[in-house]
């Protein structure tokens, strides 16, 4: 049994009621001849004491307001792209729907901007769900040479107003958009789709900055506890001290900090769907997965816990999925966060960001590695 959120097909339908509205709000301009209309894993508790750029949501909100915001062509942006891929179509319901917000339509975009020694950083797209949130910031003013790879000195995220508070820490990996990402298999691709060139000395041609010359750094964060949420949450996000990275040396270039207190959207787009399937092979069974259409909680019973070995519990772990097509997206996930709820081990769960957005009703199954060995098998769901 599951309980549907439909979020793609719903607003495929609203936008068809808009559109009809917008085309009878057209024709009755034209009658009137007058007017027109425009349209790194780590934890983030560190606190760097200057400017904030405080950053309020965009709400989506009124009736009246929904032609004018559908005809927005809502664009993620290079970066973001990069952190979660998203088809067009998909960018433009989950903007819709509030699960993302793209800041650069915001009229007060400029005043978002946090400037120290010449450079600029702004926030540009935030998408986010229960557990999950992915961020990117445009960096304006710097660049580097050719093979080398720009890096911050510290980067620290956190939420609520705290940061030394545990409850306060969540789980992050960030890095500079270096115009690569990976495709349905896993390999890695130019974002284009074309094969990655190679240096002289056999060093892949990263591309961090686009054609106007910017840089965009990318977030990807989670909650540090299972039973957390971000929805509606304010999220810290603090930059300190740009410079270059060299075997994760970094070295200094520009000294500065850029802070940003963020409103994340109280939108949850998940849908609990009950599995109840054995994991074959494993003493763990999948009884439910809470999912979105970019992140996943898995919840397990467990018969006998596994050994574990070294930072390793042994619970099986979704890496993919299969669409009701028979597409096999086998490297939807790349790492996860793992444990037992309590300490009688009887219950575990897998908490995982995914690398793109997925319609949570075209999938079938989920691609489950299984063992030490990366035995994988395929769990049918209902829905």
């Amino acid at each position: 049994m599951s309980n549907k959120k439909n979020i793609f097909s719903k607003e495929i339908e609203l936008s068809e009621i808009v559109l009809n509205k917008t085309n009878q709000a057209f024709e009755m301009i034209k009658q009137e001849d007058t007017g027109y209309m425009k349209k790194t894993n780590m934890r983030g508790k560190k606190l760097f004491k200057t400017q904030t750029a405080a950053i309020a949501g965009i709400c989506i909100l009124g009736v009246s307001s929904i032609s004018v915001v559908a005809a927005i062509h809502h664009y993620w942006g290079r970066g973001m792209n990069g952190n979660i891929q998203a088809s067009d179509t998909q960018q433009q319901v989950l903007t819709e729907n509030g699960i993302a917000k793209v800041y650069r339509e915001n009229p007060d975009y400029a005043s978002m901007a946090v400037t120290d020694n010449g450079i600029t950083i702004t926030p540009d797209t935030v998408v986010v769900d229960d557990r999950c949130a992915y961020l990117s910031f445009c960096i304006s003013n710097y660049s580097v040479d050719d093979g080398v790879e720009p890096g911050f000195e510290m980067v620290g995220v956190y939420q609520g107003d705290n940061p030394e508070d545990v409850n306060s820490w969540v789980n992050m990996s960030g890095r500079m958009y270096d115009g690569i990402i990976p495709d349905e298999n896993g390999t890695p691709v130019y974002e284009d789709g074309s094969s990655l060139e190679e240096y002289e000395d056999g060093s892949i041609i990263s591309r961090y900055t686009d054609d106007n010359g910017n840089m965009e750094y990318i977030i990807q964060a989670s909650v540090a506890d299972e039973n957390d949420s971000l929805l509606g949450k304010t999220i810290h996000v603090n930059f300190k001290n740009l410079g270059t990275l060299s075997k994760a040396e970094f070295t200094p270039v520009v000294e500065g900090v850029w802070n940003f207190e963020i409103s994340l959207s109280d939108v949850s787009s998940t849908q609990e769907i009950e599995v109840g399937k054995k994991v074959e092979g494993t003493s763990f069974k999948i009884e439910n997965i809470d999912i979105s259409p970019i992140s996943i909680k898995v919840n397990y019973s467990v018969t006998e816990a596994p050994e574990e070995k070294e930072d390793d519990f042994g619970i099986p772990a979704v890496r993919g999925v299969v669409l009701k097509d028979g597409t096999k997206i086998p490297y939807l996930i790349d790492g996860s966060m793992t444990g037992y709820t309590d300490s009688t081990k009887t219950h575990a769960y897998q908490i995982a960001g995914f690398d793109r957005v997925i319609e949570v009703d075209e999938i079938a199954a989920l691609i489950v590695l299984t063992s030490y060995e990366n035995e994988k098998v395929d769990i049918p769901i209902s829905q």
